[in-house]
């Protein structure tokens, strides 16, 4: 079974062994614009949209839950995730294309951190939509927000943890929209702080995963809101 949160629903797919699409089912939610450049959804919104597509696309396979040999996802990024010590949400997420953050991102521009690499040296500027600009973002504008989460995240990384309950980031969005580093060190430290994000690293989790690790099974909680087997492997996603 995979499952696609998209921009505009959460699309869930079953596939054979070899590859071949069984039966597909998608549930729409909507995206609300604050001001403009702003873009939120509402995490609530995304897990009923789950909840809806997966009971769906079970019926229209003719399969039974058992049947689930394993799970993966994919979500859309850099979509970001206030969550408190409970996993509930704390606002709604801030969306991949939500661009609030272009004072946040502009600060580091001509930064001489090691991360800068991955902007071109200046030929392809840093950008709003990534995550050190977005949580910095919040730390500046929503300080009781930012303070009370105990982890902010991508949806991808949201997921997991509703899924599984153990909290994880994946290696696909953490490098690519967060300037992780596994073979320098991890996180760049200097760049965070120049964006104003430097203390950020207390609400990420430790573990950074390749896409395909099993993370563990499907925990009780959500198994039986989706419908399928408590303990059906769940392999790490990403964007």
């Amino acid at each position: 079974m995979g499952i696609d949160f998209g921009t505009e629903s959460c699309r869930v797919g079953i596939f054979d062994l070899a590859g071949s699409p069984v039966s597909f089912a998608a549930t729409t939610y909507k995206t609300t614009h604050p001001h403009p450049g702003w873009a939120e959804q509402s995490p609530d919104d995304w897990w009923q949209a789950l909840v809806a597509s997966t009971r769906l696309v079970l019926q229209r396979s003719g399969l039974q839950p058992h049947e689930i040999a394993g799970i993966s996802y994919d979500a859309t990024t850099m979509t970001v995730v206030a969550l408190d010590r409970n996993g509930d949400a704390l606002r709604n997420a801030i969306m991949w294309m939500d661009v609030r953050a272009t004072e946040q991102s502009a600060r580091v521009i001509n930064t001489q951190s090691t991360a800068r690499r991955y902007t071109g040296n200046g030929t392809l500027p840093p950008t709003a939509e990534w995550y050190p600009f977005k949580a910095a973002w919040l730390r500046e504008n929503e300080p009781d927000t930012y303070k009370n989460a105990y982890r902010l995240i991508d949806a991808p990384d949201w997921l997991t943890f509703k899924l599984t309950g153990e909290y994880t980031l994946n290696i696909n969005t953490a490098a690519h929209r967060a300037y992780y580093d596994r073979d320098n060190g991890g996180w760049p430290v200097d760049l965070y702080e120049e964006a104003g994000a430097g203390d950020v690293f207390e609400k990420l989790p430790e573990v950074v995963n390749d896409l395909g690790v099993n993370i563990g099974g499907l925990q009780r909680s959500a198994a039986e809101e989706l419908g399928l087997i408590p303990g059906t492997p769940v392999a790490q996603g990403g964007g």
